[in-house]
């Protein structure tokens, strides 16, 4: 089997070169075709760990509220949360949960701390009790997520069983 040759036949011969061309076009879309689904890959991944990262701060700072209205409920008095919360709780090494709690109450005489705003005293029939809890969470580690997380939720809870 002989290779055409253009030498021995004496004509020029032009080769266009078509099938090689072809072949480096194939190559670039496939190279970016993988480089988009390469940038979707990590975009996708970024965006479900800051899903999850969030949604366990929100689910902390739920059951914190919830602890602060059980140990209310359990103490049948106001908590000092001050004490109970200091330092701020840190869990997993990187969810750092702070709890605030602030009462207010119709019995100027009760034993809750008692906020700022001036109460009026009323009959033992209408007293009433409640707690303004407020939570935050914070996530700083850098490993855990990319963005930093802070989550602050604000929760009004009738006491008023627990307490009078």
């Amino acid at each position: 089997m002989q290779r055409k040759n253009c030498i021995l036949k004496g004509r020029s011969c032009h080769r266009s070169g078509i099938a090689m061309i072809m072949a480096i076009f194939v190559v670039i879309i496939i190279a970016t075709i993988m480089a988009f689904s390469i940038q979707m890959t990590t975009k996708t991944a970024k965006r479900a760990v800051d899903i999850y990262v969030e949604n366990q701060a929100n689910l902390f700072a739920k059951n914190a509220a919830e602890y602060a209205v059980y140990k209310i409920s359990k103490e049948k008095s106001c908590v000092d949360f001050s004490a109970l919360f200091t330092p701020p709780i840190v869990l997993r090494d990187y969810y750092t949960v702070d709890v605030s709690v602030r009462y207010f109450v119709s019995d100027p005489n009760a034993a809750c701390p008692v906020s700022d705003v001036a109460l009026t005293p009323v009959g033992d029939a209408d007293a009433y009790a409640y707690a303004r809890i407020d939570v935050t969470v914070t996530v700083d580690d850098d490993d855990v997520a990319t963005e930093p997380v802070r989550i602050f939720r604000r929760y009004v809870e009738d006491i008023t069983p627990f307490v009078y």
